[in-house]
Protein backbone atom coordinates (compact mmCIF):
# COMPACT_ATOMS: atom_id res chain seq x y z
CA UNK A 1 0.00 0.00 0.00
CA UNK A 2 2.93 2.43 0.79
CA UNK A 3 4.48 1.36 -2.33
CA UNK A 4 1.75 2.50 -4.77
CA UNK A 5 0.91 5.67 -2.88
CA UNK A 6 4.94 6.31 -3.39
CA UNK A 7 4.51 5.84 -7.15
CA UNK A 8 1.03 7.62 -7.36
CA UNK A 9 3.01 10.66 -5.72
CA UNK A 10 6.18 10.30 -7.67
CA UNK A 11 3.97 10.43 -11.10
CA UNK A 12 2.25 13.08 -9.94
CA UNK A 13 5.23 15.32 -9.22
CA UNK A 14 6.66 13.92 -12.79
CA UNK A 15 3.44 15.62 -14.50
CA UNK A 16 3.88 19.11 -12.52
CA UNK A 17 7.33 19.09 -13.93
CA UNK A 18 6.68 18.76 -16.96
CA UNK A 19 3.68 20.87 -17.60
CA UNK A 20 5.46 23.70 -16.15
CA UNK A 21 4.95 27.17 -17.73
CA UNK A 22 8.12 28.81 -16.64
CA UNK A 23 11.48 28.99 -18.24
CA UNK A 24 13.43 25.06 -17.89
CA UNK A 25 17.12 25.77 -16.69
CA UNK A 26 18.57 24.14 -19.60
CA UNK A 27 16.91 27.05 -22.01
CA UNK A 28 18.29 30.65 -23.13
CA UNK A 29 16.60 33.17 -20.70
CA UNK A 30 14.18 35.21 -22.73
CA UNK A 31 15.98 38.18 -25.06
CA UNK A 32 19.05 35.81 -25.43
CA UNK A 33 22.45 34.62 -24.00
CA UNK A 34 25.09 36.37 -25.39
CA UNK A 35 26.89 39.27 -23.77
CA UNK A 36 27.30 42.06 -25.79
CA UNK A 37 24.44 40.92 -28.57
CA UNK A 38 21.74 42.76 -30.12
CA UNK A 39 17.73 41.43 -29.42
CA UNK A 40 17.38 39.16 -32.25
CA UNK A 41 13.80 40.31 -33.70
CA UNK A 42 13.22 36.48 -34.97
CA UNK A 43 13.48 34.98 -31.65
CA UNK A 44 16.45 33.41 -32.07
CA UNK A 45 18.00 35.25 -28.76
CA UNK A 46 21.08 38.04 -29.36
CA UNK A 47 23.75 38.17 -31.84
CA UNK A 48 27.00 38.97 -31.77
CA UNK A 49 28.24 43.15 -31.62
CA UNK A 50 30.36 43.52 -34.67
CA UNK A 51 31.42 46.37 -32.74
CA UNK A 52 32.02 44.90 -29.44
CA UNK A 53 36.20 43.92 -28.43
CA UNK A 54 36.33 40.03 -28.79
CA UNK A 55 36.57 37.84 -25.46
CA UNK A 56 39.90 36.81 -25.03
CA UNK A 57 40.32 32.60 -24.51
CA UNK A 58 41.65 32.22 -21.21
CA UNK A 59 43.22 28.65 -20.09
CA UNK A 60 44.73 27.36 -16.67
CA UNK A 61 47.59 28.85 -17.32
CA UNK A 62 46.25 32.22 -17.01
CA UNK A 63 45.16 31.38 -13.40
CA UNK A 64 48.77 31.03 -12.11
CA UNK A 65 50.71 33.55 -9.98
CA UNK A 66 53.59 34.24 -9.01
CA UNK A 67 55.60 32.93 -6.02
CA UNK A 68 59.11 33.55 -5.75
CA UNK A 69 58.89 31.73 -2.10
CA UNK A 70 57.63 29.01 -3.75
CA UNK A 71 60.09 28.96 -6.59
CA UNK A 72 62.99 29.29 -4.11
CA UNK A 73 61.57 26.53 -2.02
CA UNK A 74 61.76 23.85 -5.12
CA UNK A 75 64.76 25.08 -6.69
CA UNK A 76 66.53 24.58 -3.59
CA UNK A 77 65.71 21.13 -3.33
CA UNK A 78 65.86 20.53 -6.74
CA UNK A 79 69.43 22.18 -6.73
CA UNK A 80 71.57 21.32 -3.44
CA UNK A 81 68.79 18.61 -2.30
CA UNK A 82 67.88 20.32 1.20
CA UNK A 83 64.92 23.19 1.80
CA UNK A 84 66.38 26.62 1.84
CA UNK A 85 67.38 28.63 5.77
CA UNK A 86 65.09 30.48 6.96
CA UNK A 87 67.55 33.49 6.03
CA UNK A 88 67.23 32.63 2.65
CA UNK A 89 63.48 32.35 2.72
CA UNK A 90 63.70 35.75 4.68
CA UNK A 91 65.53 37.51 1.76
CA UNK A 92 63.43 37.17 -0.52
CA UNK A 93 60.06 37.45 1.26
CA UNK A 94 61.10 40.78 2.72
CA UNK A 95 62.61 42.44 -0.52
CA UNK A 96 61.29 44.96 -2.42
CA UNK A 97 62.35 43.46 -5.39
CA UNK A 98 61.60 39.63 -4.85
CA UNK A 99 62.87 38.59 -8.36
CA UNK A 100 65.90 40.13 -8.02
CA UNK A 101 66.28 38.35 -4.35
CA UNK A 102 65.38 35.36 -5.61
CA UNK A 103 67.91 35.60 -8.50
CA UNK A 104 70.79 35.95 -6.25
CA UNK A 105 69.45 32.99 -4.37
CA UNK A 106 69.56 30.95 -7.53
CA UNK A 107 72.83 32.17 -8.48
CA UNK A 108 74.44 31.21 -5.16
CA UNK A 109 73.10 27.77 -5.48
CA UNK A 110 74.07 27.44 -9.00
CA UNK A 111 77.97 27.99 -7.22
CA UNK A 112 77.24 25.69 -4.41
CA UNK A 113 79.76 22.82 -4.30
CA UNK A 114 76.36 20.90 -3.58
CA UNK A 115 75.17 21.26 -7.04
CA UNK A 116 78.12 20.06 -8.64
CA UNK A 117 77.25 16.99 -6.25
CA UNK A 118 73.67 16.75 -7.90
CA UNK A 119 74.86 17.20 -11.22
CA UNK A 120 77.48 14.34 -10.86
CA UNK A 121 74.73 11.94 -9.77
CA UNK A 122 71.97 13.59 -12.14
CA UNK A 123 74.81 12.71 -15.16
CA UNK A 124 75.00 9.48 -13.75
CA UNK A 125 71.42 8.49 -14.06
CA UNK A 126 70.60 10.91 -17.45
CA UNK A 127 73.77 8.76 -18.69
CA UNK A 128 73.18 5.69 -17.36
CA UNK A 129 76.62 5.43 -16.15
CA UNK A 130 78.29 5.19 -12.31
CA UNK A 131 80.54 3.02 -10.59
CA UNK A 132 84.64 3.41 -9.76
CA UNK A 133 87.57 1.11 -11.75
CA UNK A 134 87.49 -2.54 -10.10
CA UNK A 135 88.84 -5.54 -11.81
CA UNK A 136 91.48 -3.87 -13.93
CA UNK A 137 88.62 -2.58 -15.53
CA UNK A 138 87.73 1.38 -16.47
CA UNK A 139 85.60 3.09 -14.24
CA UNK A 140 82.16 4.24 -15.53
CA UNK A 141 82.04 7.65 -13.21
CA UNK A 142 84.36 9.84 -15.57
CA UNK A 143 82.01 10.65 -18.31
CA UNK A 144 79.49 11.61 -16.50
CA UNK A 145 82.13 14.01 -14.39
CA UNK A 146 83.40 14.90 -17.63
CA UNK A 147 79.60 15.93 -18.56
CA UNK A 148 79.43 17.99 -14.96
CA UNK A 149 82.45 19.76 -15.40
CA UNK A 150 81.94 21.05 -18.64
CA UNK A 151 78.69 22.55 -17.18
CA UNK A 152 79.62 23.70 -13.94
CA UNK A 153 83.12 25.45 -15.72
CA UNK A 154 80.32 27.11 -17.78
CA UNK A 155 82.23 25.30 -21.27
CA UNK A 156 80.21 24.84 -23.96
CA UNK A 157 78.08 21.79 -24.30
CA UNK A 158 79.49 20.63 -27.34
CA UNK A 159 82.75 19.56 -25.29
CA UNK A 160 80.87 16.26 -24.60
CA UNK A 161 81.56 15.45 -27.99
CA UNK A 162 84.47 17.74 -29.25
CA UNK A 163 87.06 17.58 -26.18
CA UNK A 164 90.04 15.54 -26.82
CA UNK A 165 92.03 16.47 -23.80
CA UNK A 166 90.96 15.75 -20.07
CA UNK A 167 88.12 13.69 -21.13
CA UNK A 168 88.53 11.51 -18.11
CA UNK A 169 88.53 13.51 -15.17
CA UNK A 170 87.99 13.50 -11.33
CA UNK A 171 85.80 15.23 -8.78
CA UNK A 172 87.23 15.53 -4.95
CA UNK A 173 84.18 16.04 -3.34
CA UNK A 174 85.93 16.87 0.18
CA UNK A 175 87.56 20.05 -2.04
CA UNK A 176 84.94 20.64 -4.62
CA UNK A 177 87.98 20.13 -7.22
CA UNK A 178 88.86 18.65 -10.64
CA UNK A 179 91.53 17.19 -11.61
CA UNK A 180 92.71 16.27 -15.00
CA UNK A 181 92.89 13.22 -16.57
CA UNK A 182 93.11 11.99 -19.86
CA UNK A 183 91.10 8.43 -20.55
CA UNK A 184 94.19 6.06 -21.57
CA UNK A 185 92.33 3.58 -23.64
CA UNK A 186 94.39 4.24 -26.78
CA UNK A 187 92.23 5.89 -29.30
CA UNK A 188 93.72 7.77 -32.03
CA UNK A 189 91.84 11.25 -30.84
CA UNK A 190 89.45 11.40 -28.21
CA UNK A 191 85.85 13.00 -28.71
CA UNK A 192 84.98 13.71 -25.20
CA UNK A 193 82.50 10.78 -24.37
CA UNK A 194 82.28 9.03 -27.45
CA UNK A 195 85.67 7.48 -26.68
CA UNK A 196 85.34 6.75 -22.96
CA UNK A 197 86.38 3.72 -21.87
CA UNK A 198 83.88 3.37 -19.08
CA UNK A 199 81.15 3.71 -21.54
CA UNK A 200 82.20 1.84 -24.52
CA UNK A 201 82.79 -1.31 -21.61
CA UNK A 202 79.42 -1.24 -20.62
CA UNK A 203 77.67 -1.04 -23.87
CA UNK A 204 79.43 -3.60 -25.27
CA UNK A 205 77.66 -5.76 -27.37
CA UNK A 206 76.89 -7.43 -31.01
CA UNK A 207 77.97 -5.14 -33.83
CA UNK A 208 78.51 -2.25 -31.40
CA UNK A 209 74.76 -2.09 -31.65
CA UNK A 210 74.02 -1.02 -28.28
CA UNK A 211 76.78 1.79 -28.35
CA UNK A 212 75.23 3.22 -31.08
CA UNK A 213 71.82 3.42 -29.21
CA UNK A 214 73.22 4.70 -25.74
CA UNK A 215 74.54 7.57 -28.60
CA UNK A 216 71.23 8.04 -29.92
CA UNK A 217 68.58 8.00 -26.84
CA UNK A 218 71.17 10.00 -24.55
CA UNK A 219 72.14 13.01 -26.88
CA UNK A 220 69.34 12.87 -29.40
CA UNK A 221 66.53 11.56 -26.95
CA UNK A 222 64.75 9.56 -29.53
CA UNK A 223 64.54 6.01 -30.46
CA UNK A 224 65.06 4.68 -33.53
CA UNK A 225 63.93 4.95 -36.38
CA UNK A 226 66.43 8.35 -36.05
CA UNK A 227 65.82 9.88 -39.60
CA UNK A 228 62.83 9.57 -41.96
CA UNK A 229 62.33 10.12 -46.04
CA UNK A 230 60.31 12.91 -46.95
CA UNK A 231 57.80 9.77 -48.61
CA UNK A 232 57.67 6.30 -47.43
CA UNK A 233 57.88 3.65 -50.04
CA UNK A 234 57.04 0.24 -50.59
CA UNK A 235 59.67 -2.51 -50.00
CA UNK A 236 57.62 -5.69 -50.51
CA UNK A 237 54.52 -4.68 -49.60
CA UNK A 238 55.30 -2.74 -46.24
CA UNK A 239 56.48 0.98 -45.68
CA UNK A 240 60.45 1.54 -46.15
CA UNK A 241 60.77 5.10 -44.31
CA UNK A 242 64.35 5.37 -44.37
CA UNK A 243 65.82 8.43 -46.29
CA UNK A 244 68.83 5.92 -47.70
CA UNK A 245 68.48 3.67 -50.56
CA UNK A 246 67.01 0.27 -49.04
CA UNK A 247 69.65 -2.12 -50.61
CA UNK A 248 72.81 -0.06 -48.70
CA UNK A 249 72.73 -2.26 -46.22
CA UNK A 250 74.47 -5.97 -45.90
CA UNK A 251 72.35 -8.79 -46.39
CA UNK A 252 74.60 -11.15 -45.32
CA UNK A 253 75.51 -12.92 -42.43
CA UNK A 254 72.32 -10.62 -40.90
CA UNK A 255 69.94 -9.64 -43.85
CA UNK A 256 69.22 -6.27 -42.99
CA UNK A 257 66.83 -5.78 -45.93
CA UNK A 258 64.17 -8.51 -44.42
CA UNK A 259 60.87 -7.49 -44.51
CA UNK A 260 58.95 -10.52 -43.02
CA UNK A 261 57.81 -9.32 -40.12
CA UNK A 262 59.15 -5.62 -39.55
CA UNK A 263 61.38 -3.60 -42.26
CA UNK A 264 64.80 -4.01 -40.60
CA UNK A 265 66.08 -1.24 -42.75
CA UNK A 266 64.02 1.34 -41.30
CA UNK A 267 66.41 1.77 -38.20
CA UNK A 268 69.63 0.07 -39.68
CA UNK A 269 70.11 2.27 -42.67
CA UNK A 270 70.98 4.58 -39.36
CA UNK A 271 72.35 2.34 -37.12
CA UNK A 272 74.60 0.57 -39.63
CA UNK A 273 76.47 3.86 -40.58
CA UNK A 274 77.26 4.74 -37.23
CA UNK A 275 78.24 1.73 -35.41
CA UNK A 276 81.38 0.87 -37.44
CA UNK A 277 83.08 3.59 -35.59
CA UNK A 278 82.61 1.87 -32.34
CA UNK A 279 83.74 -1.64 -33.31
CA UNK A 280 87.29 -0.70 -32.05
CA UNK A 281 86.79 -1.03 -28.85
CA UNK A 282 87.25 -4.38 -26.77
CA UNK A 283 84.88 -5.27 -23.84
CA UNK A 284 87.00 -2.92 -21.82
CA UNK A 285 86.68 0.23 -23.44
CA UNK A 286 90.27 -0.33 -25.17
CA UNK A 287 90.87 0.85 -28.68
CA UNK A 288 92.47 -1.93 -30.69
CA UNK A 289 93.58 -2.17 -34.56
CA UNK A 290 90.88 -3.79 -35.78
CA UNK A 291 86.85 -4.43 -35.09
CA UNK A 292 86.44 -6.50 -31.57
CA UNK A 293 82.79 -7.11 -31.73
CA UNK A 294 80.64 -10.10 -33.44
CA UNK A 295 77.96 -10.82 -34.96
CA UNK A 296 74.86 -12.44 -33.60
CA UNK A 297 75.25 -15.44 -35.55
CA UNK A 298 74.61 -18.95 -34.04
CA UNK A 299 76.54 -21.34 -33.70
CA UNK A 300 79.63 -19.48 -35.65
CA UNK A 301 79.80 -15.66 -34.66
CA UNK A 302 81.95 -13.87 -37.07
CA UNK A 303 84.44 -10.53 -36.32
CA UNK A 304 82.27 -7.92 -37.88
CA UNK A 305 83.80 -6.02 -40.81
CA UNK A 306 82.33 -3.26 -43.00
CA UNK A 307 80.57 -5.10 -45.21
CA UNK A 308 78.49 -7.28 -42.52
CA UNK A 309 76.96 -3.82 -41.74
CA UNK A 310 76.93 -1.83 -45.28
CA UNK A 311 77.14 -2.96 -48.97
CA UNK A 312 80.07 -2.42 -50.86
CA UNK A 313 80.82 1.24 -51.66
CA UNK A 314 78.39 2.53 -48.66
CA UNK A 315 80.34 4.48 -45.53
CA UNK A 316 80.01 5.47 -42.46
CA UNK A 317 77.66 8.60 -41.64
CA UNK A 318 75.77 10.72 -38.71
CA UNK A 319 72.93 11.00 -40.84
CA UNK A 320 71.65 11.32 -44.69
CA UNK A 321 74.13 13.56 -46.45
CA UNK A 322 76.90 13.85 -43.66
CA UNK A 323 79.89 11.26 -44.01
CA UNK A 324 81.65 11.04 -40.91
CA UNK A 325 84.69 9.27 -40.90
CA UNK A 326 85.89 8.62 -37.19
CA UNK A 327 84.41 9.24 -34.25
CA UNK A 328 86.19 13.21 -33.60
CA UNK A 329 83.98 13.56 -37.13
CA UNK A 330 81.09 12.30 -35.56
CA UNK A 331 81.53 14.54 -32.57
CA UNK A 332 81.81 17.34 -34.42
CA UNK A 333 78.41 16.53 -36.39
CA UNK A 334 76.11 15.76 -33.24
CA UNK A 335 77.68 19.18 -31.80
CA UNK A 336 76.38 20.96 -35.09
CA UNK A 337 72.97 18.49 -35.01
CA UNK A 338 69.84 20.46 -33.78
CA UNK A 339 68.01 17.57 -32.51
CA UNK A 340 70.89 17.25 -30.36
CA UNK A 341 70.61 20.48 -29.12
CA UNK A 342 67.33 20.28 -28.36
CA UNK A 343 67.84 17.16 -26.40
CA UNK A 344 70.30 19.10 -23.92
CA UNK A 345 67.65 21.12 -23.55
CA UNK A 346 64.62 19.12 -23.11
CA UNK A 347 66.76 17.44 -20.53
CA UNK A 348 67.69 20.49 -18.51
CA UNK A 349 64.24 21.12 -18.64
CA UNK A 350 63.18 18.19 -17.40
CA UNK A 351 65.33 17.94 -14.87
CA UNK A 352 64.01 21.59 -13.56
CA UNK A 353 60.55 20.81 -13.72
CA UNK A 354 61.26 16.89 -11.98
CA UNK A 355 59.56 15.24 -15.27
CA UNK A 356 60.62 11.52 -15.56
CA UNK A 357 63.18 10.73 -18.66
CA UNK A 358 61.62 11.77 -21.70
CA UNK A 359 62.55 8.38 -23.78
CA UNK A 360 62.17 5.37 -21.47
CA UNK A 361 59.43 7.40 -19.76
CA UNK A 362 58.26 9.05 -22.56
CA UNK A 363 58.29 12.25 -21.12
CA UNK A 364 58.58 14.85 -23.53
CA UNK A 365 58.01 18.41 -23.86
CA UNK A 366 55.96 20.43 -26.47
CA UNK A 367 58.80 22.07 -29.34
CA UNK A 368 56.80 25.07 -28.23
CA UNK A 369 57.47 24.95 -24.63
CA UNK A 370 61.16 24.98 -24.96
CA UNK A 371 61.74 27.18 -28.40
CA UNK A 372 62.61 30.33 -25.72
CA UNK A 373 65.09 27.95 -23.80
CA UNK A 374 66.72 26.67 -27.33
CA UNK A 375 66.99 29.98 -28.11
CA UNK A 376 68.52 31.34 -24.81
CA UNK A 377 70.63 27.97 -24.97
CA UNK A 378 72.49 28.62 -28.44
CA UNK A 379 72.61 32.88 -27.67
CA UNK A 380 74.56 31.72 -24.55
CA UNK A 381 77.28 29.82 -26.45
CA UNK A 382 75.92 26.57 -25.69
CA UNK A 383 76.35 27.03 -21.99
CA UNK A 384 73.61 24.41 -20.08
CA UNK A 385 74.01 25.77 -16.50
CA UNK A 386 73.05 29.53 -18.08
CA UNK A 387 69.97 27.86 -19.89
CA UNK A 388 69.50 26.21 -16.49
CA UNK A 389 69.27 29.49 -15.06
CA UNK A 390 67.07 31.04 -17.10
CA UNK A 391 64.47 27.59 -16.93
CA UNK A 392 64.55 28.46 -12.92
CA UNK A 393 63.78 32.33 -13.31
CA UNK A 394 60.77 31.84 -16.19
CA UNK A 395 57.18 31.83 -15.82
CA UNK A 396 57.05 28.14 -16.02
CA UNK A 397 58.71 27.74 -12.77
CA UNK A 398 58.27 30.84 -10.52
CA UNK A 399 54.41 30.84 -11.17
CA UNK A 400 52.19 28.66 -9.46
Amino acid sequence: MKRTRMLTLLAALAAGACSSSGPSSLEPPPGGDTPGGNTDPAGGGNTPDPEAPPIPDKTVLDDRVTSYAEALRTASLKLVRNLPTLQQIKNVETATDQRAAYEAEIDAMLADQRFTARMIKWWRDTMRQGGGAQDNKPSRDTAPVFATRVMIEDKPYTDLFTATTNTCPTYDGATNTFTDGNCDNGVPTHAGVLTNPGVMMQFYGNMAFRRVRWVQEIFVCTKFPAEYAAQPTQVNGADFTGPWPFESVATAPINFQDTSSVVCANCHVTINRVAPLFANFNMNGQWMNDSQVETPTVPDPQKTVLSHWLRNGEGTAWRFGQPVADLPALGQAMAADKDVQDCAVARMYNFAMSKEDIVSDLATVPPEVLAPFVDDFLANGMNLKKTLRTILLSDDFTKF
